[in-house]
């Protein structure tokens, strides 16, 4: 692992230069450094379903997944590395009307090849494999993991909450729409969000 290329790099190594200059843009932080970058953006849908709705008390615990459905939602969010650490700092804050601001805090390491896992909090994580779609970058889930010191135990809340798909497409050099869902095989979709960003700085 090279600490001078930000963590997206180095998992997707080559394929890191398919990426359209926006979604570098985002995912250029490197780590042990002290760097920020500020993108808002609005999401057009954030829902979940009603059995969705019987996880929200322990996935709130975890610190995951935004609880409350809404339109139009403003989302700030803010990325950062730190010079003491090898990850890639989140933290979104969406602004829901006539709500307390629900701020959603994770970080990301390189963990394999094509493979980041994303952790929030007590060490739960999920792994995603990394494609590039279209100069895009997309997200597939590859499973939950516990992270307790050196060990990395395999969770299966997939069959719980289901599979999470996200991606990053490009619409201008400053732009970029995304969006997530979570499907369960029996009952479906269980979480979704879409929108567009722009960095701010």
């Amino acid at each position: 692992m090279s600490a001078t290329q930000p963590v997206f790099q180095q998992a997707l190594k080559a394929d890191w230069d398919s990426l359209a200059p926006v979604i570098q843009a985002h995912y250029a932080l490197v780590p042990f450094t002290d760097q920020r970058l500020l993108l808002k953006g609005t999401m057009e849908s954030v829902s979940h379903s009603s059995f969705a709705k019987l996880l929200i008390p322990l996935t709130a615990l975890a610190g995951a997944l935004v609880p409350y459905r809404g339109k139009n939602v403003p989302v700030e969010v803010v990325n950062q590395s730190r010079t003491d650490k090898t990850g890639f700092f989140w933290q979104r804050t969406f602004f829901f009307p006539g709500k307390q601001p629900f701020v959603f805090r994770s970080v990301t390491h390189h963990t394999g090849e094509r493979e980041v896992t994303e952790y929030v909090r007590w060490g739960l994580g999920i792994r995603y494999k990394l494609s590039v779609k279209n100069g895009g970058l997309a997200h597939t889930d590859q499973g939950y993991r516990w992270k307790i010191g050196n060990l990395s135990i395999p969770l299966p809340l997939n069959l719980v909450i289901g599979k999470l798909y996200g991606e990053e497409m490009p619409v201008s050099d400053a732009e970029f729409a995304m969006a997530m869902e979570i499907v369960h095989p029996i009952f479906g979709q269980t979480f979704q969000y879409n929108g567009r960003f722009s960095i701010v700085r």
